[in-house]
């Protein structure tokens, strides 16, 4: 399977990855060159169809951010890292026969050059170190160099974005680029590749929809859905099923046009999605997902994935949570107190989302979407075998009983 991976980055950049690909036999390049990191945003929209895009760094990447999460397909930036830090200063230091304090420096962390400069146990002094920021500006960056330089301060600068190199050089500063290893553009490229592959085989998964109406007949809804999700559909006593792919659906939903669709669904029409192996799998998936449709959501739907995670609502919400629990600890924890892996997952999203360790029932209820009186229950089960401890109590309002405080009691994190 070739996979095609659109490069986003300065002309410098493009032409080292295609020299670097020219042996590799499972991915190809189609290279877009910028001048300014801030064109990024604009190239992602003039994009043809590729299996991945890797930007040349962070910077083009924030630019480009907002525009690029209309693409289902895999994107990351090249990470710049420790050894593009001390490969470039290690190359200055050796033929520009130049002192370490007399370099201008700007990185992507402040921790790549420290855990450099750490490494050599503080025998060398500290650059003058400019840290790029998200959306940051490209003249605050040059001015920083400029301004050193200037100062008689530098006799050097390394910068990580071209458009900066070749200003300073336009101004007469002595200047050089960060160098990017050839082994983290050829791991970055092959990571890439592996993810498109990953993604194309999962997008190939079956997927199947259900929709069901308590009121009037539907079919003009169904061959409307079914051209959009390019689905065969089939009908039994009322119930329709859509047959199409996992990479469909996920593309569709990002589209107006499919939430358009959506709200114009009668309220009496219940929808629902799963994916699975198998079209018997998938569709026992969608069952499965209809049935969390509460009678008072009828504007929402569900995803359940081939690993049991249920996703949605839709289109409020885009989060998931498990429905089966496999971790030895999350076991025993259902087993003892009878909770369902769904209320599991939710508590341990709940304790993710928090801040601070303690938290009140109604804390608990107004996450998971149930009554106090509910939560109270939930509560009490996991107290009797002490996953949950009380740890105080606090007063909300002048009259009225103290409420509880909960702290959980089991590992968080899996």
């Amino acid at each position: 399977m070739r996979i095609k991976i659109a490069v986003i980055g300065s002309e410098h950049f493009c032409r080292r990855a295609e020299d670097l690909s020219v042996n590799e036999g499972d991915f190809e390049l189609e290279c877009h060159i910028y001048t300014d990191p801030k064109e990024a945003a604009a190239i992602i929209k003039t994009l043809k169809p590729s299996d991945a895009i890797l930007f040349s760094g962070s910077l083009p990447y924030a630019y480009a951010k907002e525009a690029v999460q209309q693409f289902n397909v895999p994107t990351f930036y090249l990470k710049q890292d420790e050894t593009a830090v001390s490969t470039t200063l290690l190359s200055v230091l050796a033929n520009e026969r130049v002192s370490c304090e007399r370099i201008s420096i700007d990185v992507a962390e402040q921790s790549h050059i420290d855990h450099v400069l750490n490494d050599l146990n503080g025998t060398i002094e500290l650059p003058y170190i400019h840290v790029l920021q998200n959306g940051g500006s490209i003249e605050d960056v040059i001015n920083f160099h400029q301004r050193l330089s200037d100062q008689g301060k530098t006799e050097i600068a390394i910068t990580s974005i071209h458009i900066v190199y070749e200003k300073l050089l336009q101004r007469g500063i002595t200047a050089r680029m960060m160098i990017d290893p050839e082994s983290s553009i050829i791991r970055s490229l092959r990571f890439a590749q592996q993810k498109a592959v990953l993604q194309k085989s999962s997008s190939a998964q079956i997927a199947v929809g259900i929709l069901q109406s308590s009121g009037l007949p539907i079919v003009p809804f169904v061959t409307e859905l079914s051209t959009i999700l390019q689905a065969h559909w089939s009908e039994t006593d009322g119930e329709f099923s859509l047959f199409t792919t996992k990479g469909i659906i996920e593309h569709s939903i990002k589209n107006p046009g499919f939430m358009n669709f959506f709200h114009r669904l009668p309220r009496h029409v219940k929808m629902a999605f799963g994916y699975g192996e198998t079209t018997m799998k998938a569709a026992e998936h969608a069952r499965l997902a209809l049935n969390f449709i509460q009678s008072g959501e009828l504007n929402s739907f569900y995803i359940l994935d081939s690993n049991k995670r249920l996703h949605g609502p839709y289109p409020q919400s885009n989060g998931a949570i498990d429905m089966k629990v496999d971790h030895p600890l999350l076991v025993e924890i259902a087993e003892k107190t009878k909770l369902g892996p769904a209320n599991i997952s939710k508590l341990l999203q709940f304790r993710q989302s928090r801040t601070t360790n303690q938290f009140s029932a109604t804390d608990l209820a107004l996450y998971m979407n149930v009554s106090r009186r509910t939560a109270e229950r939930t509560l009490k089960k996991l107290i009797e075998f002490d996953y949950v401890r009380i740890v105080g109590e606090e007063m909300t309002y002048k009259q009225g009983r103290p409420r509880s405080l909960y702290e959980m009691n089991f590992a968080i994190h899996y």
